[in-house]
Parts: structure tokens; sequence; C-alpha cells
């Protein structure tokens, strides 16, 4: 016998706090164990044994966070950037669309034109990715063929990468297959097949990539790629030949985009060796001319106009750290009243069951133990707080001038630290070279604010 209605995973999480299994069980006219399998159905955590003896007695356990599904944040995250970004276009990027459409009319694929104030709503994802290219290739062509009654310059491409910055949220993230150019290798083992998703974050990347190239009129940079970058065929991965260390690299030129490995094998004398995969056109996969680089360029000296948003949270961060270096300093002082280990035994020996020394102790523990839960809280916020007022994330690359020259990270790390008026950020990331690619050393980029009323 089922429940008359659905429960959703709030409500199930709620009976389950709130009751016994057994007294839910009975209201819903279901069996202890249909109810268990429900909440590992809906990933919906229990309580643990002694949860409700513990009740009992008086105490009030702690009661965890109901975590949320991952496809549940995905499509909540998808609706909100369809949201953010299906406002209202301009005359101008309206065109541009209807003619992308259009021309995918014209190869037969059946597509409705664009209608209402809001033209990006229903998007289809795919539809999406493909306007992206059609921009790419035939944006500057549409207006001097007169299709565009306006003149190609930064205004109207300027338009256009506003239409492109609100395409690429609703697009279908593309799969790059890169295969080895040819069977150079003395390995039994074929070459790989590398695949890359072509995520919004990696095409920032790979066009601030791009921008050092042009800007600096090099051959090409490269980026290494991790785990979370792509993945190589499982037939290389699996098969008994293929047991090798793998080391890769994203290059990208002025114009294409490829994969260069390294592979030794675990037998020392099959040498090392280097290869690359086939090229594929930039223009071909991403709208690389009107995407913003993922650079974020940061002054030495912070603004007021940025700290302002975030006065609030910055002052309620400092009132925070204030009153836990209070409590730090009064309960380290009082660890040289905590009686020690002798008087630990004394207390055992004297005092029998109640052993007051030792309560005094443990009472200890528990504030030290909050203390430290309290500055990783506090650890988190400053971090939170600076990516925020900053604009960055770890995986940017900022720019900022370090010691009269130009210093440009790709950041792992982002916090501040404030005292009275000045507020200092720390930007922590791996150095590039000169040639633009990714070096080994470490750097940190020292940012600061002076608020002029404290002065």
């Amino acid at each position: 016998m089922m429940p008359q209605r659905r429960l959703s995973r709030e409500e199930l999480f709620a009976l389950v706090w709130e009751k016994p299994t057994s007294e839910i069980a009975k209201e819903l006219g279901l069996s202890d164990v249909a109810i268990g399998k429900l909440c590992t159905k809906l990933q919906v955590p229990k309580p643990p044994r002694g949860y409700w003896a513990r009740m009992q007695a008086g105490q009030r356990p702690r009661r965890p966070a109901l975590a949320a599904f991952r496809e549940e944040l995905e499509a909540k995250r998808r609706d909100e950037l369809r949201e953010k970004t299906a406002e209202s276009l301009s005359k101008l990027q309206r065109r541009f669309l209807e003619l992308a459409l259009a021309e995918m009319n014209s190869k037969g694929a059946g597509l409705a034109p664009p209608l209402g104030a809001r033209p990006l709503v229903n998007l289809d994802r795919d539809v999406a990715a493909q306007v992206l290219l059609l921009i790419q290739g035939r944006a500057q062509v549409w207006v001097e063929e007169g299709r565009i009654a306006t003149r190609w310059g930064p205004p109207v491409r300027n338009s256009v990468g506003r239409l492109v910055e609100r395409l690429l949220p609703l697009a279908r993230e593309q799969l790059l297959v890169f295969e080895t150019e040819s069977k150079r290798t003395s390995f039994r083992a074929d070459g790989p097949v590398i695949f890359i998703r072509l995520t919004k974050r990696l095409q920032a990347r790979v066009v601030g990539l791009t921008n050092i190239v042009r800007d600096q009129e090099l051959q090409h940079v490269v980026m290494p790629l991790v785990a979370a970058d792509h993945a190589w065929s499982t037939h290389h991965l699996y098969s008994p030949e293929s047991h090798l260390f793998l080391d890769s690299w994203l290059c990208v030129s002025a114009r294409e985009i490829w994969v260069e490995w390294n592979r030794k094998s675990w037998r020392e004398e099959d040498p090392p060796e280097r290869h690359a995969t086939n090229r594929i056109g930039l223009s071909d996969v991403m709208p690389v001319d009107f995407l913003p680089s993922s650079d974020k360029a940061l002054s030495p000296v912070i603004s007021g106009v940025a700290i302002k948003p975030y006065a609030d949270r910055l002052r309620a961060l400092q009132e925070a750290e204030r009153v836990h270096e209070m409590m730090s300093t009064a309960a380290y002082a009082m660890q040289k009243e905590v009686p020690g280990e002798f008087l630990s035994v004394v207390d055992r020996l004297w005092f029998g069951e109640e052993r007051p020394f030792q309560a005094a102790r443990d009472a200890f523990r528990h504030v030290e133990t909050e203390l430290e839960r309290w500055e990783t809280e506090l650890e988190a916020e400053r971090s939170a707080l600076a990516r925020s007022i900053l604009g960055i994330v770890p995986g940017d690359i900022a720019t900022s001038e370090s010691r009269g020259k130009l210093l440009r990270l790709s950041v792992t790390s982002v916090t501040l630290y404030s005292s009275g008026g000045c507020v200092s950020f720390m930007v922590s990331g791996i150095r590039f070279r000169k040639d633009g690619t990714l070096g080994k050393l470490q750097e940190t980029l020292s940012l600061s604010f002076a608020d002029e009323r404290q002065t």
C-alpha cells in the first residue's frame, strides 16, 4: 500500500527527522523497510542510531542539511541562466538571430522565426550552438552583403558580442574529438583519441590564449590539460599494451586548436615519444572573435566603487572576526587555569564520579573545537567575499602590475584580510612565462583598499 500522495524530498526529510520511522510508517500505511527504501531512492539522510534516545534525554543533536540532487542543481542553474539571458534583444541583435535561423532553414532545419519580445526563452540548446557558429562565420559577411542595413565596425561588433554572451549559456556544449595525426610509435597500442568538452569556462580560457598569440605575434601557446578538461579513449586507457605515463597539452594558435601529448612506457627500453593530434579551426567550434577573454585585469589599489555593494557584508565579517579574536584570547587565557594531568588523577581519586577537573578540561576542548570550526567558516567567507568583490574565481587568468612589471596568473585561490579601514586582497596562482605558456612558479598578488573615511 502506498501513501495517498507522492512525498517530496523536503517533506520526507522533515518527517524522518521529526519522529521515528515506525510512527511515520503507520501514518503512511507503509512498512519501516519501505520508508528506508524511499529515503534511499530520494537520497534523504536518516537519523543515526541512538538519535531518538538522545532526544528523549533532552539533548538536541545537530540535524544535517538536505543536499540537493546534482540534476536538480543543474536544472536550476540552467533555468536561472536561461531566465537571465532571455531578455529582449535589440533590433540589430534580433536581425542577426533571424538571419542565422534563416540560413539553417535553407538547409532544411524547419525552424520557426523568433517571436515575441523575448525570442531566446524557448530556443533549443542545439539550435543555439549552431546559431553561435553561424554568427562567428557569417556576421560580417551579412553586413557587407547588405543583408543587414548597417556598417561593420566596433559598435556592431560589440552588439554581436553581447548577443553571443546571451546565447552561450543556452547552447549545448560541444564535444571536440582529436585524433592522433599518424601512427608514429614503437608501442603496439594505437595512438589515442582525445575528447574535450568545450565548456563556457574553457572557451574563455582559449580566448585568453588566442589573444596572447595575436598580441605577442607568437606561433602558438600551450596549456596543460587535466582530467577535468578531457578524457583519453577507453581503448588507449585499458588495452594491455597501453600502461603508460601520459601528459597532454592544449595548443592554441591564432586560428587553430590541437593537442600535443607525451607518453612513456613502464619499460625502460621503450623511449618516450611526443605526438600531436589533428588541428581544428577555432571558428568552426566556437565564436572566438566575439567572446570575452577570461583574463581579469586587477588594479593594485581597489576602488571604493568595487567595495561599496559589499560594504555591509564586509562589516559583518569584520565584526565576526573581532568577536572570534576576543573569544580566542579569553579561551587561551583560561587554558592556564585548566587542570593538568596530575590534577585529573586527583580528580578521579578524590571526587569519584563527579570529576569537576575533568569536566573543566572537556569544556575547554569543546570551546577549542568550536573556535577552530568558526575560523574555518570565517576563512570560507573571506574567500567568497574576495571572489565577489574582485570578480574572479579559481581557474581565471588575472593580470596586474607587480614591482613595475605585468604579471599574469592562473588563479588558484583568493582571500582577503581586514583591519580597521584597510582591506588587503591576496590572489595566488601559477605564473605565466613571457612566451605565454603556464610555468611552475607560484606567485601571489597583493591588492589593497584603504577607506579614506577612516584616515
